[in-house]
């Protein structure tokens, strides 16, 4: 049988004992429907009334946005206090009445009040001040002040001769422009009927609505008295900072789609959800249980035979993501799974040998590449060695021309190596290299140049590119510092580490490059010279075949200015 015929006959089982059985189900799915959709009705209406908190959230955030930057008032409230009673009272009063239109506007905010550092106050009521020096006193003022912005907890504030509830927003701000000064605040106390008239609506869909500050202090409550296992229930979820709780008696769900950090929780009782179908709940119990073991019984050995052979296809496949690619998979379905199975065998074999002969491939290139760059080097330095004994044979210096030499074989003879001692070798053997090459070209420029090594000695059993450095040095002595008018150059050698990389510079005080070099050119030429770009491109090509884009060769030159020559090697490769 093919799978499609598999599925089509077990959907056909299914749906027809599902059809039969339906009605044995209407209890559960009506409960279910019931449920879900009071749940989704319910968070509707408290999205409604997360959007309406919002809305009182954002005007009043604007407004007091639009009071810190009115240049009027700030311009009164942050005035040289004057020796003149009189224009210090109408001062104030003009500021009190540029803060009554923001009450005015707004009926719901019942007091402006700005603070500044030193303790004054300014409000759209007057002679309030001593009122306000023991207002600001209070806690719900004080667990604030170190905030940038934040809103309080309900409090009382004396309004028209008597007390009104409210709750404040409270702004800690310096004037624009102003980043030194202290700062001041601005209060704003909003009249608590505000969120009263917010969750009347919705106060009767639930057993209990509850409002918390981004603190977890309790802004709102639709009921004063709440059963204290029902308090407790929601608490743990207000703590958990779930969306959603439940049990077998209460539904809790949370919104915190307000500014500030504001989270509503409400409580739903199932009692008052299932009423009307409870009814019937015990006549279909023993049923539904019944049908859920047929059910179970009937489609369990359906489903296993259906997906035994695409579980082994899937982890077959996971192993090979993985790279194990001696994976094979075994399928005696009799359908499109047994094919596919076949196939997914054929491709990893193919996929395994591509794998093995493109290593194999890549591995040869780059001993070839490594070779070729390596064959540059050796002629490229006994041309210039030899050169110098040619030079001090012509001068009859023949005892000089012998220690030459004889530094020469040294050389050649700790640069013959084979495997991978042919490609790296430690700091400390290319710091010998370069002591016995820089001894042959004091020979020959006797008294033009000193060598200074300053090295980082934790550095030097760590591996580098071979003969690295000496034409480097070589670069510095021939291209910078004899053609110079210098008496004495100086090569500063440097090995240090920076930023999970071994730095390698070869500095000179020579007469330096007419043209700056870029990490991606090969180094000008001077004079006329290839050697120079030979020897320094040469350097260049090994670094990216050994490192990649992890390693680089900068230059830093400029003309009568020496040359700063920086190799930049990954540390995690140097071991």
């Amino acid at each position: 049988m093919k799978i499609r015929t598999k599925i089509i006959a077990s959907t056909v089982l299914v749906v027809s004992l599902s059809l039969v059985l339906s009605g044995f189900f209407t209890y559960d799915y009506a409960k279910e429907i019931i449920r879900e959709q009071s749940i989704k009705d319910s968070r509707t209406k408290l999205a409604q009334v997360s959007f309406q908190l919002k809305k009182i959230q954002e005007q009043v955030m604007k407004i007091a946005e639009y009071i810190i930057s009115d240049e009027e008032i700030t311009s009164l409230v942050y005035a040289p206090s004057s020796l003149d009673t009189t224009e210090n009272y109408f001062r104030k009063y003009e500021t009190q009445e540029k803060l009554k239109r923001f009450t005015a506007i707004n009926n719901f905010v019942l007091n402006v009040l700005l603070v500044k550092p030193d303790g004054e106050t300014y409000s759209n009521f007057s002679g309030y001040e001593d009122y306000f020096q023991e207002y600001l006193k209070q806690d719900w003022f004080q667990k604030r002040k170190d905030l940038r912005n934040g809103y309080s907890e309900a409090h009382p504030f004396f309004f028209l001769s008597g007390n009104r509830q409210v709750f404040s927003y409270v702004l800690k701000f310096r004037p624009l422009g102003d980043n030194v000064s202290p700062y001041s605040y601005l209060v704003l106390d909003i009249a608590y009927s505000e969120l009263s008239s917010v969750f009347l609506q919705s106060s009767n869909d639930f057993e209990q609505i509850e409002l918390y500050t981004s603190k977890g202090e309790l802004l709102f409550a639709t009921k004063d008295e709440l059963s204290q296992h029902d308090a407790a229930f929601m608490s743990e979820l207000l703590e958990s900072d779930q969306s959603y709780g439940e049990d077998s008696s209460r539904i809790v769900l949370t919104d915190d789609k307000m500014n500030q950090g504001w989270k509503q929780v409400a409580l739903l009782s199932k009692h008052r959800l299932f009423d009307k179908i409870n009814r019937i709940f015990y006549f279909y119990i023993i049923i539904i249980f019944c049908v859920i073991l047929f059910t179970l019984i009937v489609m369990l050995p359906i489903i296993v035979n259906l997906t035994k052979p695409l579980s082994r296809l899937t982890h077959a496949m996971k192993r090979v993501a993985v790279g194990d690619l001696e994976t094979h998979v075994t399928i005696r379905s009799g359908d499109e799974l047994e094919v596919l199975g076949n196939g997914f065998n054929r491709m990893v074999h193919d996929l395994r040998q591509h794998i093995v002969s493109s290593i194999r491939n890549e591995e040869q290139k780059q001993k070839m590449q490594l070779d070729l760059l390596m064959a540059q080097i050796n002629p490229h330095f006994l041309y210039n060695t030899l050169n110098t004994v040619i030079y001090l044979s012509h001068a009859n210096r023949n005892l000089q021309a012998i220690e030459v030499t004889q530094a020469l074989i040294a050389i050649l003879q700790d640069t013959i190596k084979t495997g991978e001692g042919a490609v790296r070798a430690p700091l400390v053997d290319e710091i010998r290299i370069v002591d016995k090459y820089s001894l042959i070209q004091q020979t020959r420029y006797p008294g033009r140049f000193r060598l200074i090594w300053e090295l980082d000695e934790s550095l030097l059993d760590l591996l580098v590119p071979r003969m690295a450095l000496q034409p480097l040095i070589e670069n510095a002595i021939v291209h910078g510092i004899v053609p110079s008018e210098l008496i004495e150059g100086v090569i500063v050698v440097r090995a240090y580490r920076t930023e999970g990389h071994l730095c390698l510079e070869v500095e000179d005080n020579g007469q330096g490059m007419m043209t700056a070099v870029s990490e991606d050119q090969v180094l000008v030429k001077v004079k006329s010279d290839r050697t120079r770009g030979i020897g320094l491109s040469n350097i260049r090509e090994r670094l990216q075949t050994h490192f990649g884009n992890d390693a680089t060769l900068e230059t830093v030159s400029g003309k009568e200015r020496g040359t700063l020559i920086r190799i930049r090697i990954p540390l995690k490769d140097t071991n």
